[in-house]
């Protein structure tokens, strides 16, 4: 159910395994269509509406996470007590019982915190491998690497809630804020999708700064910790703020200097003590975790700093979907700041992002569905707001205004489905936008060097 790249491996697995398939999406021309026909010929594709529409009869359900289970043909389903499972749950059941497998869930951060843990999880098994919610399919990567030792994976909630049997060396809640409010009948239904990846874990990894975390700790269980402050325990990750530069501390041992990382903020200096916390049971050697904090330059559309057109900054931060995301790039700038924000905010609030851009923001440029939304609250917040009919007039409008020293931010703390085919494409646009600027203007794009902040 649902032909998108995670559909997809599913056809492949189970075709592989002998089942006979067949594929169901709301749409006829579903974006994997024309794939599933080139590999699978003989596959039957149907159309269904699934607010209406029964499916058809099977042994199982394999259900993309972009469909939710709450629909009215997946519900009768599981009420007749047809099996519906996902592509983690099948890769968990797969999975060779010696493999170690760690995974990240949260609002905001758990890309970065996946890919960074990952990093350090090779320095210790060289065949360690990042996949889930990130890259290929978790599938397609176990088909691929059926051997493989060692598994650090992204999960989303939609992934959890069809997931039962994910055994796990390490899990980590790293935060959980409004998000996905459209697709979940409450925030309490949303947090308690999240502490699913704690079903079958021996060690939960929790932050000390957000409460919803933190209340997933139990007092019989493993429990590591992780956040700004000072480690409460000798297992625990945090700041030693007390000295000259702020160190990134394991209890009282010092790791490295905040300085040296190699990716910017003060948001993903909690995203590298997250990664830390999960591989910790790996054993990756002090010289190993410095290395690898040192050369990990981050993710693509993640805080990605671009370069700079007449002395302004453009820094790209497209996967910021969440207002918390956004306000937590927001904290970690010093430079005055040009905000473009805005999209399909899937039914969250946006008086936090008022109160962060007020106090970081010359203006914001608001483009998309509920910029109306953002835009009230930014008025009530008194901080300076324009919308745009697209992400280039918004661009182009922030350069013509923006001097040297400023910096423009893409951070809209929304999704980019209304306009956009992703949040990649989002950026893409982005970038385009900054290079025509430029170009009409006689001026130079100086794009980022490697290694740059």
């Amino acid at each position: 159910m649902g032909l998108g790249a995670t559909g997809l491996s599913l056809v492949r697995f189970l075709t592989k395994r002998g089942a006979r398939v067949c594929v169901v999406d709301g749409s006829p021309s579903a974006p994997g269509r024309d794939q599933l026909l080139k590999e699978f010929p003989d596959v039957d594709f149907r159309a269904v509406d699934v607010t209406r529409d029964a499916l058809p009869a099977s042994d199982f359900i394999a259900l993309s996470p972009g469909v939710p289970r709450s629909s009215q043909a997946i519900a009768t389903h599981l009420r007749s007590g047809t099996p519906v499972t996902g592509d983690i749950e099948l890769f968990a059941r797969e999975v060779q019982e010696s493999a170690d497998v760690f995974a990240v869930t949260g609002s905001n951060g758990k890309t970065t915190t996946t890919a960074l843990a990952g990093e350090l999880a090779k320095c210790a098994r060289a065949d360690a491998r990042v996949a889930g919610n990130i890259g290929i399919p978790i599938l397609d990567a176990l088909d691929e690497t059926p051997n493989c030792s060692t598994w650090v994976l992204e999960l989303s909630s939609f992934q959890l809630e069809s997931t039962q049997s994910l055994a796990l060396q390490s899990a980590a809640v790293i935060n959980v804020t409004d998000n996905h409010l459209d697709r979940y009948p409450s925030f309490f239904a949303y947090a308690a999708s999240k502490e699913r990846i704690f079903m079958r874990a021996r060690r939960r990894v929790l932050n000390r700064a957000d409460m919803w975390s933190m209340s997933m700790r139990r007092p019989a269980l493993d429990v590591v910790t992780f956040g700004a402050d000072r480690p409460g325990g000798p297992a625990d990750y945090g700041i030693d703020a007390s000295g000259g530069d702020m160190l990134l501390m394991c209890g009282s041992c010092p790791i490295t200097e905040v300085s040296t990382l190699g990716i910017a903020g003060s948001h993903n200096v909690q995203n590298a003590l997250a990664a830390l916390a999960l591989t910790s049971s790996l054993g990756v050697t002090g010289g190993d975790q410095r290395e690898t904090l040192r050369k990990f330059q981050g993710m693509p559309h993640r805080y990605q700093y671009l370069g700079r057109i007449d002395g302004v900054r453009l820094i790209d931060d497209s996967k910021a979907t969440t207002v918390v995301a956004t306000r937590s790039a927001l904290d970690g700038l010093t430079a005055p700041t040009w905000l473009i924000a805005g999209g399909d905010g899937k039914g969250q609030e946006f008086s936090a992002l008022g109160k962060a851009a007020r106090a970081h923001c010359k203006a914001v440029h608001l483009i998309g569905r509920d910029a109306p939304a953002i835009a009230a609250s930014l008025d009530v917040a008194g901080v300076h707001n324009e919308t745009f009919a697209s992400l280039q007039d918004a661009t182009w409008g922030a350069l013509d205004k923006a001097v040297a020293g400023d910096q423009i931010l893409l951070s809209p703390a929304c999704a980019s489905w209304d306009m956009f085919r992703n949040y990649s494409h989002r950026a893409d646009v982005f970038v385009s936008a900054a290079t025509e600027w430029a170009s009409s203007r006689g001026k130079t794009f100086e794009r980022r060097a490697e290694g740059a902040q």
